[in-house]
């Protein structure tokens, strides 16, 4: 007789069962292994397919699994490009604010056609056992090669895998058995039928398998051995059935037929029956650390028990449920998954056409969210590999076997559709996150959670009174002024440091009281920059053998260029000549008093300010004030003077603390000029520096080279195409790709993209929300 219990999961029952030592032990076990936040990183790129003299651009998105919100402490990210064979071809250090981040790689146009793979991580993934990383397949093309021709006739090294649902087949019951057809490549043979066949040939069952060669069947195993066969082609596939265990759980999960509960079939045997007399087991339902444990009473008289557990008690994405006894000995597992509660809607429309641009509007209830957009022709082949953020951000985490056809799952999803994703996660061969780990192995930081680079470095001189002395560095191009202590080993460090590649800082010793430069040498290194990641690289389906030889289709047209890649110069905005005058009446007020600096003068510029009618104050962490020695406001507050630098405004006085009067040619200065401003600004001091100056005799500042800082942010720059109107690029053109695009507090939001002269357009939108909301979203527009 078959006994039905339902298990009405509240946090009342949750509390009651506080007082339960074997409750505590196991929430004690998850709360520790995952203790530490893992971080979880989804790409998502302009296309997916690339020719091997293009430009890839990237945008990435990092989730908080322990709120499943933004991360916004994570800003090392490292991002390395490998081809099939694990070769290490590029890499890059990009720099993450609040939760994104954005970057490229310049290929090189000798790349041979074929799989490469984009591998992002930080140092603190370092802490896992489980590979916590991401990878993002691609292809490439070299126009002069073609494209490697794949073998479209998977059935040559078509495989049987049998997974049984719990993770153990058990003699005596009624078990259910996942199966799945494919080959390396996780292709399967279209309309594939599978028989179950006894010892003797005799069919048992035969079970159809979907269009992904996912299925399964429902057996009771004996002492007889059973296989399971296909036939293709005159071609037989065959495997045997795993010998069942005399003693065990066998666990079903049916999440799919009813949207607001998952049930569970608990089978056991007689067998086991006196192995779990006197335990007590617990059903936990947990995804990390967020966990629901409920005390799991079998009836001594029934073998079979079927519960019923509503769905808000689980969590959105997938779940692991475990039956769990009081030694903390897992007798079965099976993970499952939860569709998001809600699913908001994001339109788009074209507004009009104006200078060659698609003027586009976007509508949604997405507020503050921040998104990427790529734009390409709609029947592009150069989409042909899927970088799907939900899957990416709430599957592939979790599982240990990648799948593929993702965005099937997700486009317009169905019962049938959340039936087939479960037998995709049924036919996970292997759990990512294994119980013996969790109980026994729970990771500690061992690794540092590094936000921007460390520079460390000695001082090569003996030093009195070291506390008297402070190292500054600094970076006028990358506004970056710190002060670091020295200690009695004549060391100095400086932590969170955010500059990009090839940069160079300024290093100065500098004494107390006064902050005098004092000429020395330093000997300066990055510890953090070079932090490689400690698992070896293993691609998705990695284990396919690959050919001696490829054949390369070249039946298609690829786009043409106007020669090379044109890549983003920088603009460079000239300055009007200076005047030559003493004096300058630009703003309409008092005349400016010209000096013409003698190239010797060494004087400091601040005291030359200070002399000329400021008041200048400088304090111990490196800060400047310049004001006016008048009071002109009501709140008394002292104005501050507008300053120039070779006429650039100046938006920080720290930088004049690096200046001495030696390098400059020429200075304007009034202290009483008014400036029409509501900044309670008064005061007027334009700075033009030597041309071509160079120190002789003083060494204010060594200059150190950080070669490997992050890599510097740059605009999307598209490719240089001979024309739109051709196949070559409707196959593989690119339109346009915004890395960022932020919606307001309704949601709305205004992009554009280049007239391509054809009709019909692909846009896929991603991004999230500040509050954690994943989006993934498809179009194709039609635009006359």
């Amino acid at each position: 007789m078959l006994l039905i219990i339902v298990l009405f999961i509240s946090n009342i029952i949750q509390s009651q069962e506080t007082h339960d030592e074997n409750v505590s032990k196991i929430a004690t076990a998850l709360e520790q292994y995952f203790f530490l936040e893992r971080e979880n990183i989804n790409l998502h790129l302009n296309k997916t397919t690339f020719l091997s003299n293009e430009k890839i651009w990237l945008k990435g998105y990092i989730v908080n699994r322990k709120t499943q919100q933004p991360f916004f402490s994570t800003t090392n990210v490292f991002a390395l490009l490998y081809d099939d064979k694990g070769n290490k071809l590029f890499e890059k250090l990009l720099f993450a604010n609040n939760g994104t981040f954005t970057g490229k790689f310049e290929l090189d146009k000798n790349l041979h056609s074929g799989d490469y793979y984009i591998q992002v991580y930080t140092n603190w993934m370092n802490n896992f056992f489980e590979n916590e990383s991401t990878i993002q397949k691609i292809k490439i093309i070299n126009p002069t090669e073609g494209a490697i021709l794949e073998n479209k006739n998977p059935d040559e090294s078509l495989t049987i895998t049998l997974n049984p649902e719990g993770g153990t087949l058990i003699k005596g019951v009624n078990n259910v058995v996942g199966v799945k057809l494919a080959d390396c490549q996780g292709r399967t043979s279209e309309n594939a039928e599978i028989e179950i066949q006894d010892n003797n040939g005799i069919i048992l069952q035969i079970i159809k398998l979907n269009q992904f060669g996912y299925g399964k069947f429902e057996i009771m195993p004996s002492n007889n051995p059973i296989k399971v066969v296909f036939h293709s082609n005159n071609k037989k596939i065959e495997t045997q059935l795993p010998i069942a265990s005399n003693i065990g759980i066998a666990l079903e999960v049916n999440n799919f037929s009813h949207s607001d509960q998952a049930i569970l079939k608990i089978k056991t045997n007689s067998e086991t029956k006196p192995f779990i007399k006197n335990k007590q087991l617990y059903i936990v339902v947990h995804q990390d650390d967020k966990k629901s444990i409920i005390p799991l009473q079998l009836n001594k008289d029934n073998y079979e028990q079927t519960m019923s557990i509503t769905n808000k008690y689980l969590f959105e994405g997938i779940n692991t449920i475990r039956i769990i006894d009081n030694d903390l000995k897992q007798w079965c597992e099976r993970i499952t998954y939860v569709h998001q509660k809600e699913n908001k809607p994001l339109s788009i429309m074209s507004n009009f056409k104006k200078d060659g641009k698609i003027k586009m509007a976007g509508y949604s209830e997405y507020a503050n969210a921040n998104l990427s957009i790529s734009i390409l022709p709609e029947e592009t082949k150069a989409l042909d590999i899927e970088d799907n953020l939900i899957y990416s951000s709430t599957i592939s985490p979790y599982i240990s076997e990648s799948f593929t056809n993702a965005n099937y799952y997700f486009t317009e999803p169905s019962r049938k559709k959340n039936y087939e994703l479960d037998l995709v996660l049924l036919n996970q061969s292997k759990p990512k996150y294994d119980w013996g780990n969790i109980v026994s192995n729970p990771p500690k930081s061992s690794y540092t959670f590094d936000i921007g680079l460390t520079i460390k470095g000695t001082i090569n001189q003996e030093l009195k009174n070291n506390e008297d002395y402070k190292v500054r560095l600094y970076s006028v191009k990358d506004l970056i002024l710190v002060l670091s202590d020295v200690n009695k080993k004549n060391e100095y460090q400086f932590e969170n440091i955010a500059v990009a590649d090839s940069t160079v800082v300024e290093l100065s010793l500098l004494k107390s009281p006064d902050l005098n430069v004092i000429s020395t040498h330093f000997a300066t290194q990055v510890l953090n920059r070079n932090k490689p990641f400690k698992k070896p690289f293993l691609a998705p389906f990695s284990d396919c053998p690959k050919p001696q030889v490829y054949d390369y289709d070249t039946s298609f047209d690829l786009p043409k260029f106007n020669g090379e890649i044109i890549n983003l110069k920088d603009v460079v905005v000239k300055a009007k000549p200076k005047k030559t005058l003493v004096n300058e009446n630009k703003f309409g007020n008092s005349y400016l008093r010209g000096y013409k600096i003698d190239e010797n003068d060494t004087t400091s510029l601040l005291v030359f300010i200070e002399q000329n009618g400021f008041n200048v104050n400088r304090t111990a962490t490196g800060e400047v004030s310049i004001t006016s020695r008048q009071i002109s406001s009501l709140l008394g507050a002292r104005p501050t003077p507008e300053v120039f630098i070779d006429d650039r405004v100046l938006f920080s006085f720290a930088e004049l603390d690096m200046m001495d009067m030696v390098e400059i040619d020429e200075i304007y200065i009034n202290a009483n000029a008014i400036v029409p401003s509501t900044r309670n600004k008064q005061g007027i001091i334009k700075i033009y520096r030597r041309k071509n100056f160079t120190s002789k005799s003083i060494i204010k500042s060594v200059p150190f080279l950080i070669k490997e800082g992050f890599e510097s942010n740059s605009s999307f720059m598209n490719n240089e195409y001979q024309s739109f109107a051709n196949k070559g690029f409707e196959n593989y053109g690119i339109v346009d790709w915004y890395q960022t695009i932020l919606t307001d507090e309704k949601g709305n939001f205004l992009f554009e993209f280049q007239d391509a002269n054809i009709k019909n357009y692909k846009i896929i939108i991603q991004g999230f929300t500040i509050d954690g909301e994943l989006i993934h979203k498809e179009f194709k527009m039609a635009i006359d």
